[in-house]
């Protein structure tokens, strides 16, 4: 078979009409899958505020938050905080807190209630083997939040917002610093509303706390939120004998993460007939398995630790 190749007058190969059209079909599925990268970070938030157990504290918090959002513009031009304000305007927010006590859900009802888009990211994803790479993705996802107006929300921030390494071994350790260094001054420029979520606060960087308007703490639920959370996941049509109130006082010490979870085995109890309604001896059968497969997967942790700690040690020289 013998490909056709048309010389121009200039001396130059000109492409077939067949080339032409198979360069434009690439072009054309190029920019549809930009487009489609673009629109699967892009989330509409499911979650709102009055389905979420917050402290009262958490909760003024967040109102003070949306205020500063939808009246940023009296904020920066009538009382003239533009005069410190110069470069960025955005809000940088942290909540911090162990598992399970709402975060994630929580930045998802903030946008519902900004009504904008959320978007949700992962750190490790934006992570690139090429020197450089990590601190683009980071800017393509600032821009993409700053363009539609969308809230921008880091989970497990602590991988990113740690404090920068000092003793620069090798190339990587140099990635790592530019990629914070480059987060930096993209939260100094960004005119959005930014939060991050950890549960390692205490690893954060001082540059970045710096930076960080709202210091959220999520508690582990008091009884009167661990009431609102039973009646939030326990409906009045589902079978049961037990009280809200005396759930949240037989939960202590569980978080959000820990009753739903909990709700649903007890679900699932009723759907297979293994019960006929809900009572107190049921729930606290289903506490105490939840409980001892929390610590037993604490103590392998531990027990990781040690074997770790005990193997950088035996690497040690003596003096």
């Amino acid at each position: 078979m013998f490909a056709v190749i048309k010389i121009s007058n200039n001396g130059k190969i000109k492409p077939t009409e067949n080339q032409t059209m198979k360069f434009e079909l690439v072009k054309e599925k190029n920019k549809s899958n930009a487009k489609d990268e673009v629109s699967s970070l892009l989330e509409t938030p499911k979650w709102t505020l009055d389905e979420i157990a917050l402290s009262k504290t958490t909760i003024e918090q967040i109102k003070e938050m949306i205020a500063y959002v939808k009246n940023r513009d009296k904020l920066l031009l009538e009382w003239e905080f533009n005069r410190f304000l110069k470069t960025g305007n955005g809000l940088s927010i942290n909540f911090f807190g162990l598992p399970g006590t709402g975060k994630s859900i929580t930045a998802e009802a903030i946008a519902k209630k900004l009504e904008t888009q959320i978007i949700k990211v992962n750190y490790g994803e934006l992570e690139s083997e090429l020197v450089g790479g990590t601190s683009k993705n980071l800017s393509k996802v600032f821009k993409l939040a700053e363009e539609n107006q969308s809230l921008l929300f880091f989970d497990e921030a602590d991988a990113v917002l740690s404090k920068r390494i000092s003793n620069l071994s090798q190339a990587a350790d140099h990635g790592v610093n530019s990629a914070k260094s480059t987060l930096l001054t993209l939260m100094d420029k960004f005119n959005g509303v930014i939060i991050f979520a950890t549960n390692l606060f205490e690893n954060y960087d001082e540059a970045f706390l710096r930076r960080i308007i709202f210091n959220v703490e999520f508690p582990v639920p008091d009884i009167e939120m661990r009431t609102q959370l039973w009646q939030f996941h326990i409906s009045e049509k589902v079978p049961k004998n037990i009280s809200y109130e005396r759930a949240a006082e037989i939960s202590e010490g569980l978080c959000g993460g820990d009753i739903r979870n909990i709700t649903i085995k007890l679900g699932l109890k009723l759907l297979v007939g293994k019960v006929k309604v809900i009572d107190e001896e049921v729930i606290n059968e289903e506490i105490d398995k939840y409980k001892t497969i929390k610590l037993r997967h604490k103590k392998i942790n531990l027990a990781e630790t040690v074997v770790v700690e005990n193997g950088n040690n035996s690497n040690l020289k003596e003096e």
